[in-house]
Parts: C-alpha cells; structure tokens; sequence
C-alpha cells in the first residue's frame, strides 16, 4: 500500500511539470532520470563524486601497502634460511648439502644459484680458512619487482620498482672444512 502511495505521488508530481526535456519523454523515464540528477545535486551525489575521485588514490595506496608487506615477508624468509644455512654448515662441510639446506627453507623463493657459502677466518694463528673456530657465511640473493605496483605503474609509463635482497647469515664451525673458499 505504501508503494502505491509513493507512486502516485511521483506520477503527480510528473504531472503537474509543463514543457522542458524531460516533459517530452514517458513519465516513469522522467521521473528515472529527475531522481539520478537530484542525487547528483544533493550533497550525498556531491559526497559520491568526490569518493569516486578519491578512490583509485586510495586504492593505489592500499595496494602500495599489501606489495610491500609481501616484500617484507619474503625478506623475513630469505633471511631465515640463510640463517639456517650457517647453521647447518657450523657442523656439515659439503657446500652442495649447505645449498640445498639454505633452498629448502626459502619456500622457494631462491635456487641453489642464489645461495653463496664462503668462509672467514678467525683470530687463530694460522692463515688458512675452515678450521673449527673459524665463521662460515651463507648469503642468497633475491630480487623483488612488486607485481602489483609494476602492474599500476605500467598502465601509466612509469618503470617498475624493484628491491635486491641479500640477506647473510653467520656461524662458527665446529669442525674442519677442506676446500673451503675464503669470502671477498
């Protein structure tokens, strides 16, 4: 009963109007079209044009945010697998085993190229590196291109950003490494 009520009233109001554009069309498209304008005239339409405006700004922001904390995520991984790269490496000497280890726990972020196993003499008295006491160095490296901002930025001609990670862990040996390679 209430909607009956309502339309009538519109199909009044429609009535009583005399010439114009919108005197020259169906009624009910009339009335369509006289209440999507006076939303725009309103201060909610003015409220939805500014929201439309602001939005891609908002959007590219938010999207900013979810891109960098993936960024920082995959940092927090690479740094903890070489972490526990060294780790294993302290007491295991085969460079092949200490790569695979350091994969292994990168949920596959990096490949056994990514991986670098050096060691770092200590303050004994020889010279030679991979004696117990001495400091094994694992380090991967890892290049982000946030895929999401390369995506919005393209659109627009910027060039992609990008961030290389190369996080290292350390660790003392405890047992001799022949063949061990000196860092530079």
């Amino acid at each position: 009963m209430a909607r009956s009520v309502i339309l009538s009233k519109l199909e009044l109001k429609g009535t009583q109007r005399q010439g114009g554009l919108l005197g020259y069309l169906p009624l009910r498209t009339a009335i369509m079209i006289e209440k999507l304008f006076s939303c725009v005239r309103s201060p909610r339409g003015q409220a939805l044009i500014e929201f439309a405006f602001i939005l891609p700004i908002m959007l590219v922001f938010l999207f900013a945010i979810v891109d960098f904390g993936i960024a920082i995520d995959r940092r927090i991984t690479l740094q903890h697998s070489v972490r526990e790269g060294a780790r294993y490496a302290a007491v295991h000497s085969n460079e092949l085993d200490i790569k695979q280890k350091t994969v292994d726990q990168a949920q596959g972020i990096i490949g056994l190229a990514d991986v670098d196993v050096c060691y770092i003499d200590g303050d004994d008295s020889n010279t030679s590196v991979g004696d117990p006491g001495d400091a094994v160095r694992v380090g991967g490296s890892f290049t982000w291109d946030f895929p999401i901002m390369k995506e919005i930025f393209s659109a627009f001609g910027v060039p992609s950003l990008s961030i290389e990670m190369t996080p290292w862990g350390t660790a003392r040996l405890e047992r001799s490494v022949t063949g061990a390679i000196a860092c530079s």
